[in-house]
């Protein structure tokens, strides 16, 4: 959801570059990204294990970081939200890097906790999935996303993403700004890697040379080679990571008949 905010956020871009390299640290979910996503704490608690991880910790047990200090534009761009702050990170993600499908479980406005991002450097071309849907955020908005569902990012511009994301307490402000927020405005499906998968995924199961294509396929690193490769034959070019999430969707889907 885009909330009802725009912010210019130039001066906020100029102060995350002029920090020290040193500041920034690898994600620590290594496991679900290519080495391309970087952090850099603003606010944290100290009961983390890491100043760029966030805690399910208490609003008091926050604090500004001295890269918050040495950063006033930045500053004064989450005074003027008037929020309840917890966590505060810049988040980079390199040129042709990805974040892999991960959830983070609880993260969500139902459970007290809104994750927002607000875009100080972006480009069309980065494609952030959420629940299967794309998040078109642009520079200067401010969004709130629903982290607790499945979600993806592929940086396939030419410059860093860079993103502000605070996580706020939800109270009253923050519940006036939700019922005010909207979808945001669309963005191109040109190059969008999801929607050429979704497209190969339709004709699969129109065109039943295809299915057999992809039959004899015994595990996921096989299934999503071949699929590549015949996309790409149709002129749809997508991901490794595409099919992996729609394999994800699917046992998901398939669970979820069960449960009461």
């Amino acid at each position: 959801m885009r909330l009802p905010w725009r912010l210019e956020v130039a001066a906020a871009l100029q102060e995350a570059q002029q920090l020290p390299e040193s500041l920034w640290r690898m994600h620590f979910n290594q496991g679900r990204h290519d080495g391309g996503w970087q952090a850099l704490a603003l606010r944290a608690s100290a009961q983390a294990p890491s100043d760029i991880m966030p805690m399910d910790a208490s609003l008091d047990a926050y604090a500004d970081c001295e890269a918050l200090q040495a950063c006033p534009a930045i500053a004064a761009l989450l005074h003027s939200l008037d929020l309840q702050w917890k966590s505060v990170r810049l988040m980079r993600l390199q040129p042709d890097s990805e974040i892999m499908e991960h959830t983070d479980a609880g993260l969500c406005a139902a459970e007290g906790d809104a994750r927002l991002h607000i875009p100080l450097q972006t480009e069309e071309r980065v494609f952030f999935h959420l629940g299967g849907q794309r998040v078109p955020m642009r520079v200067g908005e401010c969004w709130y996303t629903d982290v607790s569902l499945p979600h993806r990012v592929r940086n396939r511009s030419g410059k860093a993403r860079v993103h502000l994301v605070a996580d706020a307490l939800v109270d009253e402000r923050l519940a006036q700004a939700f019922a005010a927020g909207d979808q945001g405005e669309p963005a191109p499906d040109d190059g969008d890697p999801w929607l050429a998968f979704e497209q190969f995924r339709e004709r699969v199961f129109a065109q039943e040379a295809l299915a057999d294509a992809l039959a004899g396929c015994a595990d996921l690193a096989s299934l999503s080679a071949r699929s590549i490769a015949l996309g790409q034959a149709q002129g749809l070019v997508f991901d490794a990571s595409d099919v992996e999430s729609a394999m994800k969707a699917g046992r998901r889907a398939w669970n979820a008949q069960w449960m009461l």
